[in-house]
């Protein structure tokens, strides 16, 4: 009868051997996880510059490249963005236009802006774009936007920007 119990005993034990093994197994996710934390590219933020201006309002432009896969070729593609973000008197953001372009590099010899686009982001409500545009020329993107300011209806203000991506044969974006 000892055998039994104990063969039992050494069962159970077992059994619960495997399942912990099996709980340490298990992967642990954050709930706060974001899926574009994780995939999201990490840009090469190349300049930043503040221009303050006599309103007392600000403009900040930011120049970064986006990582692209390695090859073995001599040419190659570089992406990139230019950041527009206006500022008020206080430093809180009104809106950001953003300048995207691809480039296709020749190291040495030359770039060309291959594509160009844009995106906006109005913060405040108060304004509103206008008109944007994004086009190629040679070796730049270049974008321009207008943007409005209403308060019940009636124009206040009125703000454009005009952005240059350009990037030089050795894949340097200014």
């Amino acid at each position: 009868m000892t055998k039994k119990p104990l063969t039992i005993l050494l069962n159970t034990i077992l059994s619960s051997i495997m399942v912990i093994a099996v709980l340490c197994s298990i992967p642990v996710v954050s709930a706060n996880a974001s899926e574009t934390e994780t995939t999201a590219p990490m840009e090469n933020i190349i300049s930043e510059t503040t221009e303050y201006h006599s309103d007392g309002s600000s403009t900040t432009i930011i120049v970064a490249e986006l990582p692209q896969p390695q090859s073995r070729a001599s040419a190659y593609t570089k992406k990139g963005y230019k950041t527009y973000i206006a500022r008020d008197k206080k430093g809180n953001e009104q809106w950001r236009f953003t300048l995207n372009g691809t480039f296709s590099v020749n190291p040495g010899v030359n770039a060309v802006c291959t594509a160009a686009s844009y995106s906006i982001k109005i913060t405040n409500n108060s304004w509103q774009k206008e008109s944007a545009s994004a086009k190629r020329s040679g070796n730049q993107a270049i974008g321009e936007a207008a943007f409005i300011k209403k308060m019940l209806l009636i124009t206040t203000e009125k703000k454009s920007c005009r952005v240059v991506l350009s990037c030089d044969k050795n894949g340097k974006l200014s």
